[in-house]
């Protein structure tokens, strides 16, 4: 008995056999356009060869049952052979891949292979046929995100975004082995891609995540790199309710834009980027973060700022990083007002950014004041703001709330007090260490006082 079922799994080659039988079946219908008579001939030769474990001649039998149904653009037949073939008993993993690839070389527009109609309906059911064959087999990882991406530009351009975004998060590109680095950071971007027309935006972060940082790092994947950081400058440019967080990540977008040699390599590419990165450095909410990447930008980045226009970019993080008074309106405020960086996402976002510079102009010349004055009237702190008195209050309230700057207004006496009072200990603590500090003086002077009288031998 066992010995009868080793048998039973040994290769037989069939290779002339199939051969033989694809030619005869070629014949056959060349003389006699009888369709079916050719099929039952190829099809036995196929279970033969199957039975016989020859995967090579089994899949030369059924690509070529593919190919002539393709030649006769047999379409509604083509779909029922597909699933016939690729699950017949005992089916090799070989022959399956071979079906799936000459059903997807009929279908993808990127090949010569074009015969599918573009009305849609019959590629849409040949697509589904074919996903509906992967499903389950985890060698053919690679044929099931090939038919998900065709699938998907189908209905895009059928104007089903929905439709289209729903059959890529299907398939989850980062978990297939046999896909390389490059074919799973092009289809996730895919998907961000597609969650970002369908506005899922939270989805669209979440999936994002999945690309790796370091890995677009790669000199290879530049493009992927560029892809990927104009899909996170349109998802955070979007971000109308985070306007404190988003200025910061689009400027740290437009700089790993920008710190991309192929974009280097380009003085449009390159000059475009990093004023946008300046820009949007300066829309930031003030943090150390941002303050610490400002002063980066201005010392490794300095001669190609300047490079950009008059240098006017340079002149504007600068007047942000000074601890001066800026006032308004800037020299250049139109130049940065009409930035490409500002206006391309619609007039209701660039309305936005010029009240966050406004605002950010405002904050910086709060922080100066409160660095310089320990106290200080309304009028004169209005005044020095270019604002009302109830604008300029509104303002160091927002501070005192989101940035943790301390303020105490006295409005019956319109007046601003920014130092903070200390605790008692604490004044007793200053005041004890003053006393040290000026008894060790005493002392220090006392012993050069001494030492110069030893010297020169004065007696005192």
């Amino acid at each position: 008995m066992m010995e009868a079922q080793k048998d039973s799994k040994e290769k037989v080659d069939m290779s002339g056999f199939a051969e033989e039988k694809i030619a005869e079946g070629r014949r056959n219908y060349d003389a006699t356009k009888n369709i079916e008579d050719v099929l039952e001939l190829l099809l036995n030769a196929e279970k033969k060869c199957r039975l016989s474990n020859d995967s090579f001649a089994t899949k030369a039998v059924a690509e070529s049952i593919v190919a002539l149904l393709r030649e006769l653009k047999d379409w509604e037949r083509l779909d029922g052979m597909l699933t016939m073939l690729a699950k017949r008993r005992s089916q090799s993993k070989a022959v399956v891949s071979a079906v799936l690839n000459a059903g997807i070389a009929a279908i993808d527009d990127d090949e010569d292979l074009k015969e599918v109609p573009e009305d849609g309906t019959v590629r849409e059911k040949l697509l589904t046929t074919l996903s509906v064959i992967t499903e389950g087999r985890m060698y053919c990882e690679l044929e099931r995100a090939k038919i998900a991406r065709l699938l998907a530009q189908l209905k895009e351009r059928k104007g089903d975004v929905d439709g289209a975004s729903d059959v890529l998060q299907t398939v989850n590109a980062e978990t297939y082995g046999s896909l390389s680095k490059r074919e799973k950071v092009d289809f996730i971007l895919e998907q961000v891609r597609l969650l970002l027309l369908k506005e899922d935006r939270v989805r669209a972060f979440v999936v994002s995540k999945k690309v790796q940082r370091k890995t677009i790092q790669d000199l290879e994947l530049q493009d992927l790199k560029i892809r990927f950081y104009t899909l996170m400058i349109d998802f955070y440019a979007g971000e109308v309710d985070d306007d404190e967080a988003a200025p910061f990540d689009l400027a740290q977008a437009y700089y790993n834009v920008y710190d991309t040699p192929c974009v280097k390599d380009e003085p449009k590419l390159w000059k475009d980027a990093l004023s946008s990165c300046a820009l949007f450095l300066v829309l930031s909410d003030h943090s150390p973060m941002v303050q610490d990447m400002q002063y980066r930008v201005l010392q490794a980045d300095k001669d190609k700022l300047k490079a950009i226009g008059k240098g006017e970019f340079y002149d504007l993080v600068n007047l942000f990083v000074k601890k001066e008074i800026i006032r308004e309106p800037l020299n250049d405020q139109k130049i940065f007002e009409t930035h490409d960086a500002l206006t391309k996402h619609g007039p209701e976002t660039q309305a936005r950014w010029k009240m966050t510079l406004h605002r950010r102009i405002v904050q910086h010349n709060i922080r100066i004041v409160a660095k310089y004055y320990k106290q200080i009237t309304l009028p004169r702190l209005a005044n020095i703001l270019q604002l009302t008195e109830d604008d300029a209050e509104t303002h160091v309230a927002h501070m005192v709330s989101q940035s943790g700057l301390y303020c105490k207004i006295d409005r019956p006496a319109k007046i601003a007090k920014f130092a903070k009072p200390k605790p008692a200990e604490e004044i007793l603590s200053d005041w004890a260490s003053d006393i040290s500090k000026m008894l060790n003086l005493v002392e220090m002077t006392c012993h050069l006082i001494n030492k110069e009288n030893m010297i020169h031998k004065i007696s005192t």
